[in-house]
């Protein structure tokens, strides 16, 4: 498996896990974006609004 379809595949499950844990109101954007953050930050990046 190439790493960017890794990545993929991780993207794809964060999705999901965010979509399924917004959808039982468990998270809210706010909530999601300070998540994604962290993430973004471990491997260098940074989280920027669209």
């Amino acid at each position: 498996m190439s790493v960017s379809k890794l990545n993929e595949d991780s993207q794809d499950q964060i999705f999901d896990l965010l979509e399924n844990l917004q959808q039982i109101e468990k998270l809210k954007n706010k909530d999601i974006r300070i998540l994604l953050d962290k993430v973004v930050r471990q491997y260098g990046g940074k989280l920027v609004n669209k």
